[in-house]
């Protein structure tokens, strides 16, 4: 009933009231209800990588020059992925704009020419090793991500076509074991502290001295739940894909955009817009 309600609304473009929080809670809004002021205000952009910013597995081509615009009306565009460091690194040195990167869903930072700087604990990939083994024999077998050679804080597997019905008692299951499971559209993942990109990029915004409601946070997936954390951010916002995965999300976006690459699309120039 919860996916019905929110996909009606969606559907429907009807804005729950501001004065009803905990609906709010539960049904984010069409992005383009949003206030024009609310969207004039933001100065930086925390987005995630995969099934936001993609389409088929590789950046849109509309990407670029979307950060170009941002860039020139003064937003800065800040990668928050749940891929390894040496991945997102790439991603900050050669795409135009990118000066900085979050990885390994809130563990490190990652700039051009600077050593990687960790924002979390350095992990135990023994014990995630054997604890995934363990999980391994409550389901079907898991299968090592492929950039698992460039990462540095968590261990990842392929979701392959997991469902989040699946994943759930796993992740109550790593949890009973001591370690935390969270997933995103391609992975699943094992961290010795709790995966948190909106942490990491409370921190990094405040260093770089961007206030709360300067900050906008985009995303698709469960792993992306740190961006939507109710009161850190001005404006939080989740792809078409969240709507199909409110119940599993313990926090939920305020505002939502049409699927993936075009959702993502959406938000921007609403931004640019709202700026000009």
């Amino acid at each position: 009933m919860l996916r019905a309600l929110a996909l009606l609304r969606a559907t429907e473009q009807v804005a729950m009231p501001q004065s009803t929080p905990s609906l709010r809670s539960l049904f984010p809004a069409p992005l383009h209800t949003a206030p024009r002021e609310l969207l004039a205000g933001i100065r930086l952009l925390a987005t995630d990588i995969d099934g936001t910013m993609t389409h088929d597995g590789r950046l849109d081509p509309g990407i670029l020059p979307a950060l170009l615009r941002l860039e020139s009306v003064g937003i800065e565009v800040m990668p928050v992925t749940g891929r390894p460091a040496g991945e997102a690194l790439g991603l900050a040195r050669y795409l135009p704009t990118i000066r900085r990167a979050v990885a390994e869903n809130g563990a490190t930072l990652v700039s051009p020419d600077l050593p990687v700087r960790w924002l979390g604990q350095q992990p135990d990939r023994a014990r995630l090793l054997a604890v995934a083994e363990q999980l391994g024999r409550a389901g079907r077998p898991w299968t090592l991500a492929p950039d698992a050679f460039c990462r540095l804080a968590d261990i990842a597997w392929l979701r392959e076509d997991r469902t989040d019905a699946e994943l759930e008692p796993l992740r109550a299951l790593a949890t009973a074991h001591g370690v935390h499971l969270i997933w995103s559209s391609v992975h699943i993942h094992l961290a010795d502290s709790p995966p948190d990109k909106g942490a990491a990029v409370q921190q990094i915004a405040a260093e770089l001295g961007y206030a709360a409601h300067e900050i906008a946070t985009i995303g698709d997936a469960p792993n992306d739940v740190g961006l939507w954390h109710s009161g850190r951010f001005g404006l939080t916002v989740g792809t078409a894909q969240v709507l199909d995965q409110l119940e599993v999300l313990e926090y939920k976006p305020m505002w939502v955009t049409s699927h993936g690459a075009a959702g993502w699309l959406e938000l921007a120039n609403q931004l640019c817009a709202a700026r000009g």
